[in-house]
C-alpha cells in the first residue's frame, strides 16, 4: 500500500505540475487574445470608411462631368472661332524680290481683292510693280480708284490699302 501511495502521490505531483504550467500557460493565452481584442477594436488612422469611398467617387463624378461640360465649350467656342475666320487666298508664285517678298507676307483676300500694309519705301508703282511680278494683274489706275482717300504722295508707313482683283 505504500508503494501505491507513493506511486499515487508521485503521479499526484506531476499532475499538479502539469496543471501549474497548464494555468501558465492559459493565463499566456488570454493576455495574448486581450492584446488581439485591443488591437481589433482599434480604428486604423490610414484607411478610409465605406462612407469617405462613397463621397469620393461622388466628387470623381461631378469632376467628370464639369470636365466634359468644358470640353463642350471650348468646342463650340472653337467651331464660333472657325466660322468668323476667312480663308487665305493662295500666294502668288515666289519671287526673288523684296517687293514680292513684301507683297507676300502681308497679302489678304478681302471680297474681291487685297489688303496690303505700307511700309518704309512703298510708292503706288513699287506696289503695283510687286502685285504684277507676284502674278496679280492690276493697274495703278485700279489701285487709285479702289482708294480714293490714299494721298499717293505721302503714304504712311502701316497705312492699309486695297488692292482690287483682277477683272475688278
Amino acid at each position: 500500500m505504500e508503494e501505491r501511495y507513493n506511486r499515487l502521490d508521485a503521479a499526484f505531483k506531476d499532475l499538479q505540475a502539469s496543471y501549474v504550467a497548464l494555468q501558465k500557460r492559459v493565463a499566456e493565452l488570454e493576455t495574448a487574445v486581450a492584446d488581439l481584442r485591443a488591437q481589433m477594436n482599434k480604428t486604423p488612422t490610414n484607411l478610409a470608411t465605406q462612407e469617405e469611398l462613397k463621397r469620393l467617387a461622388e466628387k470623381l463624378v461631378e469632376l467628370d462631368q464639369a470636365r466634359k461640360r468644358d470640353n463642350e465649350l471650348v468646342l463650340e467656342k472653337l467651331r464660333e472661332l472657325g466660322k468668323t475666320l476667312v480663308k487665305a487666298p493662295p500666294a502668288p508664285p515666289a519671287k526673288e524680290t523684296n517687293a514680292a517678298r513684301r507683297v507676300e507676307s502681308t497679302q489678304q483676300k478681302a471680297e474681291k481683292g487685297y489688303e496690303y500694309v505700307v511700309e518704309k519705301g512703298d510708292t503706288l508703282l513699287k506696289i503695283v510693280k510687286a502685285y504684277q511680278d507676284a502674278g496679280i494683274k492690276v493697274t495703278s489706275k485700279q489701285v487709285e480708284e479702289a482708294n480714293p482717300g490714299v494721298n499717293w504722295q505721302r503714304l504712311q508707313i502701316g497705312q492699309k490699302i486695297f488692292i482690287p482683283a483682277p477683272g475688278q
